[in-house]
């Protein structure tokens, strides 16, 4: 599979616009990751709270077989909040939850293979199966690749075009569009990682913006910098600082801080609110 995609890579370089199949795109940044059960995310966030005014917090991820638990810690306070991720609800303990927007954020980090991201943008319709085509129905290559054609095979997507970020050239798909409600998704032109998350509902504008991919886990580099920006105005700034796989040891004082914090979001309505925030958009 990998000689055949090259020898359509070297086929296409004649042609400055284009495009690699989507599929192929998502196996380069997404199948040398290999996460396990275990595996430990730390980002730090700074949020817009309601008055205006920046919260930063800390937040630690650890990934399960079935879902996803966090730990928050506010930078102006010595508590920790947790919370956990589970069929796209977030709970915060007790009855407090939050219904998340879109997993797409959280997935560009903690996916651990092409199949798992694919299938969140399917699902959350900024990609459609038949936009991983590459060439007509019926085009079936075989003997000397010099007497394949590909070019008149070649399968133009018009949902599917290079743009020019202003972080750099990168791959738009535009997965769903109905009037004025539209779904984006931005892939890196050089197949380093995800560019930009975009939807908007009606006047309504919202992205995640992703960039320096400059930090190297199994052969697969992520994003430092992550941005929300809603109608213009940034809403959240994000930074990874680290991903690790966990001891056990690790795993089970990480488990303890986490049933621990479990009960304090009750007592600050400050932290809560940025957590609140934080989440809601994703």
């Amino acid at each position: 599979m990998k000689y055949f995609i090259l020898i359509l890579w070297v086929f296409s370089l004649k042609a400055v616009a284009f495009i690699p199949p989507i599929s192929a795109v998502l196996k380069e940044i997404f199948d040398a990751r290999k996460f396990t059960e275990g595996t430990e995310l730390t980002l730090n966030h700074r949020v817009v709270t309601n008055n205006g005014e920046w919260s930063e917090i800390e937040e630690k991820i650890l990934l399960e077989n079935r879902g996803m638990k966090f730990i928050w810690k506010p930078m102006a306070l010595e508590a920790f909040f947790s919370g956990q991720l589970e069929k796209r609800t977030y709970w915060l303990g007790g009855d407090k939850k939050i219904p998340s927007r879109s997993l797409l954020f959280l997935k560009s980090y903690t996916a651990g293979s092409a199949m798992e991201f694919r299938d969140a943008l399917v699902g959350e319709k900024f990609l459609k199966w038949d936009q991983m085509k590459q060439f007509k129905e019926g085009f079936e290559p075989q003997g000397d690749p010099q007497t394949w054609n590909v070019k008149s095979q070649y399968l133009e997507q018009e949902a599917i075009s290079l743009a020019l970020l202003p972080t750099g050239p990168s791959i738009a798909v535009v997965g769903f569009q109905d009037g004025n409600s539209r779904k984006t998704v931005y892939f890196d032109k050089g197949l380093l990682g995800i560019k930009k998350i975009e939807w908007s509902e009606g006047k309504e504008s919202i992205s995640w913006n992703f960039d320096q991919f400059s930090v190297a886990v199994n052969q697969s580099l992520f994003p430092r910098k992550a941005n929300l920006i809603k109608d213009g105005r940034d809403i959240i700034q994000s930074e990874l600082i680290g991903i690790r796989q966990l001891s056990k040891r690790q795993w089970i004082e990480w488990m303890k801080v986490w049933q621990k914090a479990n009960q304090t979001i009750n007592n600050s309505p400050a932290s809560e609110e940025t957590i609140r925030i934080l989440l809601s958009f994703r």
